[in-house]
C-alpha cells in the first residue's frame, strides 16, 4: 500500500507546478496579444471593428488551457494510486 500522506503531498506540489505552468501561459500570452493590438492600435484604422475577434480568440486560447491544466490534475490524481505515480 502506498503512503498516503506522501502522495497527497506530492499531489500537492504537482498542482503547485501546473499552476505555474498555467500562470506562465496566460502572462506570456497576455504579454503577445497586448503587444500585437498596441502595435496596431495606431497603424490600422480598422482595427476597432476586429478587435473583438482578437479578445474572443484570446478567451477561448485562455479558457482551452485552463480546462487541460484542470484535466491534468484531476487524471493524476485520479491514478496516482493506481499506477503508483510517486514511487
Amino acid at each position: 500500500m502506498a503512503d498516503e500522506a506522501l502522495y497527497h503531498n506530492k499531489l500537492k506540489q504537482d498542482a503547485g507546478v501546473i499552476m505555474l505552468v498555467l500562470g506562465l501561459l496566460y502572462f506570456s500570452e497576455t504579454y503577445i496579444v497586448y503587444n500585437i493590438l498596441s502595435t496596431l492600435w495606431g497603424e490600422v484604422p480598422e482595427l476597432g471593428r476586429i478587435w473583438p475577434i482578437y479578445i474572443v480568440f484570446y478567451l477561448l486560447l485562455i479558457g482551452i488551457e485552463t480546462i487541460g491544466c484542470i484535466r491534468v490534475y484531476n487524471s493524476i490524481k485520479e491514478h496516482m494510486f493506481d499506477f503508483e505515480y510517486y514511487d
